[in-house]
């Protein structure tokens, strides 16, 4: 009798034991427990739908936010992980949006900052990419991450947003494109703000501007960028993209709920013919080649990773994203564009999904100033 006493007691033991240690994991995973944003997540996500990770999540992210390639929409995602998670995104100080461009990205843009010395895991910002710079920026092993797009769409999309009819003198995008290829339109290759305009991409990757009629520096530029970057995200395939950024990063689909940022109404965006597209793309034959080549490297991961099994995970993260909109916005459906956004503001546990990218980085600007603050008094031992 007495052994048998024993050997629940010691079975009790060992089941708090084990209980206590499952939450621990799940508490190492999942992050900050006091965010609003996991709290949230939690409530519309029970913590049994989660699934057992057999990867290790990754921490450094370099992240080049292309110009109109839905990059907006993913930096949301990395800002939202840093949030949460505490982790020092590469910042300049003043209030833009921007690191360098049009020259290279360099430490001499961030070597100012009060959070310097803390060391950086992620970067999400416009830059002109300079891959060994960056990568000595986040130290460690980063995955590299980058979008891209359809170039005439996104040379539309371009023209559109940035007004760039007033900068070609008053000419809308049809009539820019019936001049295009006059050898007396000299303005064509001219940059708004020494940074907008042809074969966009491959500017913001940083190829030299004088080089993009030079086939074989291009194809081996786009050589390397296929070598530098872990997976190149497609705008016009997001669902599959997010499905793979998941496996890449090793993150539940919780953490990757994302939202369309800067998209038209349908009746802004300017329709082309055959003939105006492909008018555009000889024009934009470098980024163009960029497009098609790494295109082809995603479809093949896309096929490799299993046309049943994308499916099935495309479900997967539709219902996460359904189940968490519901419970921010409390059951209300059908909701769009900004209303849906100032909708999602008023919750505490859902406007970071709202939040517009200056007052994002501003939020994230203080809290790591108020994390270099911390070191600083730490190190001088007042605190």
């Amino acid at each position: 009798m007495t052994k048998r006493i024993s050997f629940i007691l010691l079975s009790i033991s060992w089941i708090i034991g084990f209980v206590t240690v499952f939450q621990w994991k799940l508490h190492d995973r999942v992050g900050n427990e006091n965010s609003p944003l996991v709290n949230n997540a939690r409530k519309v996500m029970p913590v049994a739908t989660v699934t057992k990770q057999t990867c290790e999540p990754k921490r450094k992210i370099g992240f080049l936010k292309m110009h109109k390639c839905a990059s907006t929409t993913v930096q949301n995602i990395f800002l939202r992980h840093a949030h949460t998670k505490d982790l020092n995104v590469i910042l300049p100080l003043g209030r833009s949006n921007y690191l360098g461009s049009p020259e290279l990205f360099s430490l001499e843009l961030v070597n100012g900052t009060p959070w310097h010395h803390l060391g950086y895991d992620i970067m999400a910002l416009h830059t002109r990419w300079h891959q060994s710079t960056i990568k000595q920026a986040l130290g460690g092993d980063p995955t590299f991450i980058t979008t891209i797009r359809e170039p005439a769409q996104l040379f539309e999309s371009l023209y559109g947003y940035y007004n760039l009819y007033k900068f070609h003198g008053e000419l809308t995008l049809y009539e820019f494109l019936d001049k295009l290829e006059d050898e007396d339109f000299k303005r064509k290759d001219d940059r708004f703000l020494q940074k907008i305009g042809r074969n966009q991409m491959l500017f913001d990757l940083g190829f030299p501007i004088e080089d993009f009629d030079n086939e074989e520096k291009v194809k081996k530029f786009v050589d390397e960028v296929e070598q530098n970057f872990d997976l190149v995200m497609v705008t016009e395939k997001m669902e599959e993209s997010i499905v793979l950024l998941k496996h890449l990063l090793c993150w539940d689909y919780r953490d990757l709920v994302f939202l369309k940022r800067n998209s038209r109404a349908k009746n802004k965006i300017q329709k082309l013919s055959v003939d105006q597209t492909n008018k555009l793309r000889r024009w934009l034959k470098a980024d163009n080649y960029l497009y098609t080549k790494l295109r082809e490297v995603f479809d093949k991961k896309v096929e490799k990773f299993g046309y049943k099994k994308m499916e099935e995970e495309k479900q997967k993260l539709s219902s996460v994203m359904n189940q968490i909109m519901e419970g921010c916005l409390s059951g209300e459906k059908n909701l769009q564009g900004k209303i849906l956004f100032e909708e999602l503001k008023k919750s505490a546990g859902c406007r970071l999904y709202a939040l517009g990218e200056h007052i994002f980085l501003d939020e994230i600007k203080k809290a790591q100033w108020k994390r270099a603050d911390k070191v600083a008094l730490q190190s001088l031992g007042l605190r």
